[in-house]
């Protein structure tokens, strides 16, 4: 069992690659509201806990104009390609939904369907399973 990230360390790179995507995608003006922080335990090929974590940085998206959405989802397509990301689905104009992945973590950009908040957008990544401390715990 190999040393990982910590959780804390994972967590950081999440927010650091939603933050580079959306100043890149996002036209002047415009903030991120944080959803609260979110792990969840990793498990095997069995469906056994591992003892790792996975972690995600989500963030609303306020202030762009929502309907420009499609622009924001071409733009981030294009960062993504330009920055190392492998797009994994672009589900529009059925759904508003994006995600790509790189080493491990996968980023996605997802819009309200329904609602007075259609429209609005929630950008976020999730690590790849790590060690909460970034070594495996010692068997007791």
């Amino acid at each position: 069992m190999q040393p990982t990230d910590t959780a804390d360390q994972a967590r950081e790179k999440a927010q650091a690659a939603v933050h580079a995507a959306a100043a890149a995608i996002f036209p002047a003006g415009y903030k991120l509201a944080e959803s609260p922080l979110q792990s969840r335990p990793c498990t095997d090929d069995s469906n056994q806990p591992t003892g790792q974590v996975s972690v995600s940085a989500d963030f609303w998206v306020d202030g762009p104009d929502r309907s420009q959405n499609n622009k924001y989802y071409d733009n981030l397509k294009k960062w993504w390609s330009e920055n190392g990301w492998s797009l994994e689905t672009d589900s529009r104009p059925r759904d508003l939904f994006a995600n790509a992945q790189r080493d491990g973590y996968l980023m996605s950009l997802e819009g309200t369907a329904t609602g007075p908040n259609k429209g609005r957008l929630n950008i976020g990544a999730s690590s790849p399973c790590v060690w909460p401390n970034g070594t495996p715990e010692p068997a007791s």
